[in-house]
């Protein structure tokens, strides 16, 4: 029995079907970790929720911001202009495939193999059971019956910058992000929901694994998704980042999750597949990587830059509204494609 953990999928579901039959993936002894989002932006979204559903206790998933604002919007939220959710919506299972994702859990550990999978990221100063107990209050408002009312409430409000108190309704919210938004926080837990790519300005900001101390470190091993400005993360103890841009022009990579480790995520065990963009016939590119520079060396030859794209990221920039400025770092990284436009995009 092999555990594999894939990075964002986005509806990319061709690349994602060609990289399990790449690994010969089998559901009646193998499973199958997604770090979240599931769908959004690429171009099947419902045949990837239907095949995720299909694969039972074989796949476990969390949830990404993405897979919220598909809740957010069967709430009744706004659309995007980006979005690619209508199929799923206008499905005739569409309320089955809801209340499937919606019974996702936001935190998923395995005390036997050491590792815990969240999409975006974990409070510095949270331990492991902190985290699943703040995890599992924010799953009871999405499993309950008033799943709605918390819906429209992630879409139209602000995200506290840091945690509020036991009693503040604003605590589901807070920790919400946490789970499915993390980029840069400080060390005594302030978030900037804003900043996706470089550097923070404020010198106390830190990508959230890379503080000093880390609460919950010494109880797992931590696979994330979300951030594919950083593409592929496999040198950092502690942390796995698999999300590496399938939807905008880059990879989707996928794991083998070992107990002991990130040490033990040696290159033989990761491998991506490519399309040159989200609606094109992906093709192998490894099925080994030695390490993040040689995976970040193989999207650049492959995609080069693209200043057609860096110019409208500055025009989405400019926009008004939840729509978030792209990530730079991201934007040498694909080929053309449309870049991501609300709060949601990137991961």
């Amino acid at each position: 029995m092999a555990v594999y953990v894939v990075g964002d999928i986005q509806g990319c579901y061709e690349p994602l079907r060609q990289l399990l039959d790449n690994i010969a993936f089998d559901p009646a002894k193998d499973t199958l970790w997604c770090t979240g989002d599931l769908v959004n932006r690429g171009p099947d979204s419902l045949k990837t929720l239907r095949y995720l559903k299909s694969l039972g206790d074989a796949c476990i998933c969390v949830l990404g911001n993405h897979d919220l604002h598909l809740l957010e919007l069967v709430a009744g939220g706004q659309p995007y202009r980006r979005d690619t959710l209508s199929d799923v919506i206008e499905a005739p299972d569409c309320h089955e495939l809801i209340e499937w994702l919606r019974s996702r859990p936001l935190l998923h550990h395995d005390a036997g193999l050491g590792w815990c999978m969240v999409h975006a990221g974990l409070h510095p100063r949270w331990s492991l059971n902190k985290a699943i107990r703040r995890a599992h209050a924010v799953e009871a408002n999405l499993r309950g019956d008033e799943w709605k009312t918390f819906c429209q409430q992630l879409h139209h409000m602000k995200f506290p910058v840091s945690e509020p108190a036991k009693d503040d309704p604003a605590r589901a919210l807070f920790s919400t992000a946490v789970f499915t938004r993390t980029r840069y926080c400080t060390q005594d837990g302030f978030f900037n929901w804003n900043v996706r790519t470089g550097s923070s300005s404020n010198k106390k900001e830190k990508a959230w694994f890379k503080h000093n101390r880390l609460a919950w470190v010494d109880d797992c091993n931590v696979v994330y998704g979300h951030w594919a400005a950083n593409g592929l993360v496999a040198g950092q103890p502690h942390v796995l980042g698999l999300d590496t841009g399938c939807v905008w022009g880059g990879s989707l990579t996928l794991a083998r999750l070992e107990k002991g480790g990130c040490k033990q995520i040696e290159s033989e065990q990761v491998c991506a597949v490519q399309a040159k963009d989200a609606h094109s016939q992906p093709t192998v590119v490894a099925g080994e990587l030695n390490d993040a520079a040689t995976f970040a060396m193989m999207i650049d030859e492959t995609h080069g830059s693209a200043p057609e794209t860096r110019r409208h990221a500055a025009e989405v920039s400019a926009e008004s509204g939840r729509e978030e400025s792209p990530e730079s770092e991201q934007v040498s990284r694909v080929s053309g494609g449309d870049l991501p436009d609300d709060q949601g995009s990137s991961g």
